[in-house]
């Protein structure tokens, strides 16, 4: 069934834009923008993440795959500027790239890539940036954040880098054309506000998102709450959406991690498909060196009248569950160099296909189970 959450309709571009305008004039308010003397600070930064894997999908009544690899781990290179312009108010900007440890190549500019003006009233910040229901648990909940082990295999229907419109099955995105509101931390509260620009328009659509997120951050307690809705992703006037909310504990060396979410569809008119996931996950640290880490996903099966699978979820009325175990463990050489090994499965019904994150496997069929397991190396600067 479709879920019976009454929300706000989308901004039209005209009132988004007239918003974005309003805003920027209040935060600019709040401060002098006059030039000081003092110098903007440019900072190189990034990682190189990447192990030999070995990776398998079986079962499903099709022939089994398997492969050795080397395996980037989303490695990423970024260049961070920003200029202090006094009276509590600085432009930052950002540019940020992949890199392709495994065999040299990548994009440049494919990830978080934007300006921002920063105020004490919060930042307005444009440009491509991953959307506010990715924070929710991607880097606070998952203790593998991204690779093969990580949880978004399932959780959030697989990663998408693309404009409104583009893998419209896909929730856990990063999104180009974005104007994004950051607010200022308030005892522990903060809050995003992001819409992407309707630069998309077709004959038959014009297709638009939303999104939203609320953190609360209080010595080892962190809870989240988020929301991202789809104008016209699949056909003019479709709406899809997303809630997803995640809490994370400590205790001592010890946290526990878990978040749950909703997404439903409208793929085609008159149908429907609704999927509900969760994740509940460990991290331990023995020692300053030694620490260890599990995670438990699941998805159940989906409902609604769709006939169709939509990325990774299966079909309605038909086995289409799955889950995912990932277990690793991370020897810190230093604060800045990790040695890892890791192991990961997914166990999907006869109709779902949900695969290996960021590295997938191809050619994999509904009701195959991949796996993977690996050993690597991580490198920050």
């Amino acid at each position: 069934m479709k879920s019976t959450t009454t929300l706000p309709q989308p901004w039209r571009p005209v009132q988004a834009v007239a918003a974005a305008s309003a805003a920027v004039a209040a935060l600019c308010a709040t401060g002098a923008l006059a030039q000081t003397t003092t110098p903007s600070t440019v900072s190189i930064y990034g990682f190189l993440k990447t192990d030999v894997e070995h990776v398998r999908a079986s079962g499903g009544g099709a022939p089994t795959l398997s492969a050795n690899r080397l395996s980037n781990n989303l490695s990423v290179l970024g260049f961070r500027s920003r200029e202090d312009l006094g009276g509590g108010t600085s432009i930052w900007a950002q540019f940020e790239t992949n890199v392709r440890v495994d065999n040299g190549e990548g994009p440049w500019g494919g990830r978080n890539t934007a300006i921002g003006l920063s105020t004490t009233a919060g930042q307005i910040v444009l440009g491509q940036w991953e959307a506010p229901l990715r924070f929710v648990s991607v880097y606070a909940i998952d203790p593998f954040t991204a690779g093969i082990f990580a949880s978004n295999s399932i959780m959030g229907n697989g990663f998408a880098t693309g404009a409104n419109g583009v893998s419209p099955t896909s929730f856990d995105r990063r999104q180009p054309n974005l104007l994004q509101y950051w607010s200022p931390n308030w005892n522990g509260f903060e809050f995003r506000l992001a819409y992407a620009m309707r630069e998309e328009r077709s004959d038959d659509k014009n297709p638009g998102m939303l999104g939203a997120l609320a953190t609360y951050k209080n010595g080892p307690l962190y809870a989240a709450w988020g929301y991202e809705q789809h104008r016209s992703y699949f056909y003019g006037g479709s709406n899809d959406d997303a809630h997803r909310i995640a809490a994370a504990y400590s205790f001592g060396p010890t946290r526990v991690r878990g978040s749950f979410e909703r997404l439903s569809y409208e793929p085609e008119r008159g149908q429907s498909l609704t999927r509900n996931a969760w994740q509940i996950a460990v991290s331990h640290q023995f020692t300053p060196q030694h620490e260890v880490m599990a995670s438990y996903v699941r998805a159940q099966s989906p409902k609604g009248n769709t006939t169709k699978a939509l990325g990774g979820i299966g079909i309605p009325g038909t086995d289409a569950k799955a889950q995912q175990i990932s277990l690793g463990y991370t020897y810190h050489l230093s604060k800045r160099t990790d040695l890892w090994a890791a192991y990961t499965k997914i166990t999907n019904g006869a109709t779902s296909n949900y695969n290996l994150s960021a590295n997938s496997i191809s050619g994999m069929k509904p009701g195959q189970d991949p796996s993977g397991m690996g050993l690597g190396v991580t490198h920050r600067f």
